[in-house]
């Protein structure tokens, strides 16, 4: 968890669209070591508590990744990275507005308009709420076939020869470490789940 942060907190104040390929390629990395809630079915507070940040800490990353992937003009794969947060959090409204963008910006624009409507369904069940103005300003900008392209153009630079900072390559062996070890985590957690249960089976 402590690399996971870590990643993070290197892009934590570089808006996406700003993101260098060596922090973007940290963060792809990064996000998937997310295996979805932490200790999920556990209801202690300590643990919703620290199911909650991470979750939040997950989902800012592909907020993140999906900027960089609309100023690089990788709209498919951001709408790949707005599909999983879609899977924590339905009403997560900023995001709803990203995935009206890149289906209009891949010439998609009635899965545009329909992404509206799965917003607005959202903040209904979910919050009781309708769609803010900058969703609708969008909405209706897509409807008349007006929304602009991105104004922003990235800075191509050559990096083929570049090696990356040693704290970005020492995170990355981090994480290569670290998935290992959630993995083997995973592993012992089922093992002591069998256990308990066929303890529970014996004193029946």
């Amino acid at each position: 968890m402590a690399v996971f942060e870590q990643a993070y907190n290197l892009a934590q104040k570089i808006p996406g669209q700003q993101l260098d390929s060596s922090i973007a390629q940290l963060l792809i990395e990064t996000v998937q070591l997310y295996q979805g809630p932490l200790l999920e079915g556990w209801y202690q507070d300590w643990c919703l508590l620290e199911r909650e940040r991470l979750q939040n800490i997950y989902l800012a990353m592909l907020d993140k990744l999906m900027s960089y992937c609309e100023v690089h003009h990788d709209y498919e794969t951001g709408l790949l990275y707005g599909m999983r947060i879609m899977c924590y959090d339905r009403a997560r409204e900023r995001t709803h507005r990203r995935m009206m963008r890149l289906y209009y910006l891949i010439g998609d624009r009635a899965e545009a308009l329909r992404q509206y409507e799965r917003c607005a369904a959202a903040l209904e069940e979910e919050l009781g709420i309708s769609p803010s103005k900058n969703t609708i300003a969008i909405y209706r900008q897509i409807q008349a076939d007006q929304l602009d392209e991105p104004a922003f153009t990235p800075v191509e630079v050559d990096t083929s020869h570049e090696i990356p900072p040693p704290p970005i390559m020492e995170i990355l062996n981090h994480l290569s470490h670290l998935q290992r070890s959630l993995a083997d985590l995973q592993n012992e957690v089922q093992q002591s789940i069998q256990m308990v249960h066929m303890s529970l089976h014996e004193k029946q």
